[in-house]
């Protein structure tokens, strides 16, 4: 995909989004060691990833914050997409290759052993281990060249701050990453104004276009500029980010 859009706009610089699974899966992209990457792709936002699929699926099958029924939901949901393509996922010439028992796979109760009866198999891995240590964006952050934010809220129900910590930690010691965490926001959340009806556009909506125009002036080497943007971001958010991370001590470091 990123190549055939770099074939039909050669010119254009990009920046790479991601949304939960998204956003593991552009950071995982923009580290991955031996992938030629496009000159055109300037940086990656990050949105409420979890960085860890090993250490999440753990934290899943805790009730804290309901996140085993969020992990119910997620595999129930899973399974619906895998019936839904049921005939050109469970060929018998499929079922043999890769050795998957279908049974096995409608049974599953949790992601994890859905992954483990069916996802790992299908793309040769040994176990879920495994796959998801190939998976995880946090094992190729020392792989990426190009400035990243990474966003979460410390309310997330389904990614707990000991994932979030992961971020965290590399943001502090490479200058390329900045890591923001919100009071609030739940998983993609952020919305504001009533608690009925909360307006259309979402904070996360205006800081991803302040967090883009920031990261063009990055590019642009004009630090000046990409300050004023970050003070945009934190002005724009609500009253809880007086404990938020301080984005222009970090630039100014």
């Amino acid at each position: 995909m990123v190549q055939d859009l770099i074939r039909r706009f050669p010119g254009t610089l990009m920046l790479s989004v991601g949304f939960s699974m998204g956003g593991n899966l552009i950071t995982k992209y923009l580290g991955e060691e031996g992938r030629v990457k496009p000159k055109n792709i300037i940086g990656g936002i990050s949105i409420c990833q979890g960085y860890d699929a090993a250490r999440a699926s753990k934290y899943m099958l805790d009730w804290e914050g309901f996140r085993r029924l969020y992990l119910f939901a997620m595999t129930e949901n899973m399974k619906a997409i895998l019936r839904r393509w049921q005939k050109q996922l469970f060929t018998e010439q499929i079922k043999r290759e890769k050795c998957i028992n279908e049974k096995d796979v409608w049974y599953s109760a949790t992601l994890v052993d859905l992954d483990d009866s069916y996802t790992r198999k299908l793309y040769n891995f040994d176990s879920v281990e495994a796959f998801y240590r190939n998976s995880s964006s946090v094992h190729y952050f020392g792989g990426i060249k190009v400035p990243m934010i990474f966003l979460n809220a410390a309310d997330d129900p389904i990614v707990p701050p000991p994932l979030t910590a992961l971020a965290r930690k590399e943001s502090e010691k490479n200058e390329k990453f900045i890591f923001i965490e919100q009071k609030h926001g739940g998983h993609l959340g952020f919305y504001e104004g009533g608690l009925i009806y909360p307006n259309n556009v979402t904070w996360l909506d205006r800081v991803l276009i302040e967090m883009a125009n920031g990261m063009t002036q990055v590019h642009s080497s004009d630090k000046n500029s990409f300050v004023d943007e970050i003070d945009l971001i934190q002005s724009s958010s609500s009253s809880d980010t007086d404990e938020d991370t301080d984005l222009s001590s970090i630039l100014a470091n």
